[in-house]
């Protein structure tokens, strides 16, 4: 964070004014990208200010909020020192609209890739000046917001908007706040200027899915909500597409779950999503979790009491099983669990409760119907439950590989439910479907992510699979040594680490001697060098 500060920073001033409003905005890019019920469609997620180098096989590119959720702000001298310059220009701005304070302000916000780093002290600076907010800096605001073109001078126009507390681009905020790279300030931007924060929060909530989502509903759940609110959180506002993970403690706590789960009958919808929320804490992860909830016996305890009458499906059933083996690792130490409402007694009863549903009801033939499904989440599903019931998936999962050779998961799955009996069989098939020529241009300085790279995935899972089975699939290896695709590369050289130089062929070897003279990736380089001597790769 300090480094991109110094470097942008450190810069020569550019003195030339420059003509940084435009009609072709951030702002109206949205504005055009808006389905018929308010939301954001998918087209939109890639802004116009985005430069995306396709020929850039190194390009990682972070999904919208992303960097912002994980970045805070920096206490650096040098951070002080642009905040302070920044401060001057904005004075300067609010007191004669000067035109080369604005030009230059632009150009310092918008010559970074990242400004959570300094924002939050730069408004905490604005507001200890005490600026006048008319005739000037609101003005200055809702150009930088609406007018340009650039995130990061959106993002600015935004947390000013919001200090200056004027209501009349309530609407345009909530538009902004639709896009996840924009949710969160435009959250702060509405807790500052709205007449019910509560709902127009809840409103923006609804319509978003990703990093903004969750830092918006973060923040909500802690407020004063109604039952209205709080029936969400533990509905809707817990769902996202990056993981429940993130919200399902925020949401179970304010939501009040225990409390509705005392019910003596909830309806269909509160049971499932129950279900996602316990199984998201116990997962755990990137948040609090089960070991944290205060109510998680009593949350638990209710759940398998309507699971008796309301059990229906794949995942209940792996809900429940979920349940059994987390009170099964976890039934020996009270010591952490007393606090948060276990006993022996509730866990033994859960455990028998668990036991008498789950031999209540068939649960192999739904497993067999969901194997033959074309969804992924229903057949990953599947796949959970048929490793819970002992059944044997190997021949569903080979014929979904026979369907599309060159599907990454399909050969995962493959390798992993794979037998004795099938080594050579795939071994065969990966070499006479995966277009191993193609694949073997030479070693690169390349993380193969995005669409041009698919075809290099399934080496990714049959030389994993190689790693057992020394002098198997040579080919496939002197491919993996050949790709372009660094990962490709490193995993080639982590099975023949696993088969020993005892099993190496003569090409192997010489293609090993040869790699290590062009290999662009120095840990690559290092373990090859390794290798070659009889060391164990690191």
């Amino acid at each position: 964070m300090i480094d991109w500060i110094k470097n942008i920073f450190d810069k020569k001033e550019q003195h030339e004014l420059i003509e940084w409003r435009t009609e072709d905005s951030i702002f109206n890019f949205i504005c055009k990208h808006l389905d018929s019920d308010g939301s954001l469609n998918d087209s939109a997620n890639v802004l116009p200010d985005e430069n995306r180098n396709e020929d850039d096989d190194n390009e990682l590119r972070y999904a919208p909020g992303l960097m912002d959720a994980m970045f805070s702000s920096t206490d650096s001298v040098d951070s002080k020192s642009r905040i302070n310059e920044l401060s001057k220009l904005l004075k300067k701005i609010a007191l004669t609209d000067n035109k080369e304070s604005k030009s230059k302000f632009y150009q310092l916000i918008t010559s970074n890739e990242n400004v959570i780093g300094i924002i939050d002290d730069f408004l905490q600076k604005i507001v200890s000046l005490s600026l006048a907010v008319e005739p000037y800096l609101f003005n200055f605001a809702k150009d930088l917001a609406f007018k340009t073109k650039h995130r990061n001078s959106v993002k600015f126009g935004l947390a000013i908007i919001g200090l200056c507390q004027n209501k009349s681009v309530t609407k345009e905020i909530k538009i902004l706040g639709l896009h996840d790279e924009f949710t969160i300030f435009s959250t702060v931007a509405l807790t500052n200027i709205s007449d019910n924060i509560v709902n127009d929060l809840w409103e923006l909530a609804k319509k978003v899915d990703g990093w903004g989502k969750i830092q918006l509903v973060d923040r909500l759940a802690k407020m004063k909500l109604l039952d209205e609110h709080k029936d969400w959180l533990i509905r809707e506002g817990y769902k996202n597409c990056i993981m429940f993970e993130y919200l399902a403690y925020s949401c179970a706590i304010n939501g009040d779950l225990h409390t509705k789960l005392q019910q003596t009958s909830i309806d269909n919808n509160l049971f499932k999503s129950t279900g996602e929320i316990i199984d998201a804490l116990i997962a755990g992860g990137p948040a609090e979790d089960v070991f944290d909830y205060e109510y998680a016996a009593l949350t638990i305890e209710n759940f398998i009491r309507h699971a008796k009458i309301m059990v229906n499906g794949i995942s209940d059933f792996l809900t429940l099983n979920r349940i059994k083996d987390f009170l099964i690792e976890n039934q020996d130490d009270f010591g952490k669990q007393k606090k948060n409402g276990w006993s022996e007694d509730i866990i033994s009863s859960c455990l028998v409760n668990i036991d008498k549903i789950l031999k209540s009801r068939d649960w192999e033939t739904p497993t067999l119907a969901a194997l033959k499904s074309t969804d992924n989440v229903v057949f990953w599903k599947a796949k959970q439950a048929s490793e819970k019931l002992n059944i044997d998936i190997w021949e569903t999962v080979w014929a979904r590989l026979l369907n599309n050779p060159l599907d990454s998961s399909a050969w995962y799955d493959v390798t992993y439910y794979a037998k004795l009996e099938n080594v050579d069989t795939i071994i065969n098939f990966a070499i006479e479907t995966i277009p191993l020529e193609e694949l073997a241009t030479g070693p690169k300085d390349c993380l193969g992510v995005g669409i041009k790279y698919i075809q290099y995935q399934p080496l990714d899972s049959i030389i994993t699979f190689l790693e057992n089975y020394p002098k198997k699939g040579e080919q496939l290896i002197i491919t993996g040594l050949n790709s372009p695709v660094t990962r490709n590369r490193y995993m080639s050289i982590r099975t023949l680490n696993k088969w020993k130089s005892g099993n190496w062929s003569k090409a192997i070897r010489e293609q090993l001697e040869k790699l290590k003279k062009i290999e662009p990736d120095k840990n690559i380089k290092d373990n090859i060098e390794r290798l070659l001597d009889g060391k164990e790769i690191k």
